[in-house]
């Protein structure tokens, strides 16, 4: 039970990345907010981790809206009682098909979609609403969820990369700011993650160094930021992606 005591407010986890972390976090002691803007799957987390004997409530959030970030922020604190881990897993995905387009062909729209739903709304909202409760904790950690695509030239996803590397970028400045307050915060660049065996026979490509992801191997890595004995780590961009960031392009080339 490496987070036993912690109250953790997970965002977009009502599938996915964010949905393995909200279920490792309760079976690890945590109590966890189920965050989304889909109820019905929201419930089924929820039920999923009270039926193994966890702790967790869906809240509904809108990570765009500022007011719906600050409403859920104070029911969770309500609710539980506090907040010691906040982790910024949300962002835009059903709008990153439609925005994969040179940068001279994104609107002005849909470049302000994405970047407020991946940053602006997904970080900075949450930070501001959430870090005046996390200072009160006596020690806490914050954990955004980022992308390769933040480190890497891939064509067709200018705002997402730039929206990601702002991301990796705050990770620096709220980590000094908030060290006097025990407020840790690190951020977590994710590889290709798939959810089926489906969707990883169809994704295996030669760019991995070990094989392609799933939800689980970034829920190991929140959880040991999230827990005690990562206390001294902060500021750290941790790269969780199969190798994906290192392996230059080309033919694999047998050592001598």
């Amino acid at each position: 039970m490496r987070l036993s005591g912690k109250i953790a407010l997970v965002s977009g986890s009502t599938r996915g990345i964010g949905r393995s972390i909200a279920q490792m976090y309760a079976a690890e002691g945590a109590a966890v907010a189920v965050t989304g803007r889909n109820a019905e799957r929201g419930a089924k987390v929820v039920s999923r981790i009270t039926e193994a004997g966890g702790t967790a409530e869906f809240f509904p959030l809108d990570v765009t809206d500022e007011s719906s970030v600050e409403s859920v922020v104070g029911a969770v604190v309500a609710r539980f009682g506090g907040l010691t881990t906040l982790v910024n897993n949300a962002a835009p995905t059903d709008m990153l098909l439609s925005t994969m387009k040179r940068l001279h062909d994104l609107s002005t729209d849909e470049w302000d979609g994405v970047v407020r739903g991946t940053l602006t709304g997904n970080v900075f909202f949450a930070c501001k609403h959430a870090l005046p409760h996390l200072m009160q904790a006596g020690g806490a950690s914050i954990i955004n969820i980022s992308s390769a695509q933040s480190v890497l030239g891939l064509p067709g996803f200018s705002a997402y990369a730039a929206a990601k590397g702002g991301m990796n970028a705050i990770t620096y400045s709220i980590a000094a700011e908030y060290a006097p307050d025990r407020v840790r915060c690190n951020t977590i660049i994710v590889g290709k993650v798939v959810s089926s065996a489906k969707e990883a026979g169809a994704a295996v490509a030669p760019g991995q160094l070990t094989r392609v992801g799933n939800p689980d191997d970034i829920a190991y890595a929140a959880t040991w930021l999230a827990a005690d004995e990562s206390e001294f780590v902060t500021g750290s961009l941790v790269t969780v992606d199969g190798g994906v960031s290192i392996k230059a392009p080309g033919p694999d080339i047998p050592l001598a």
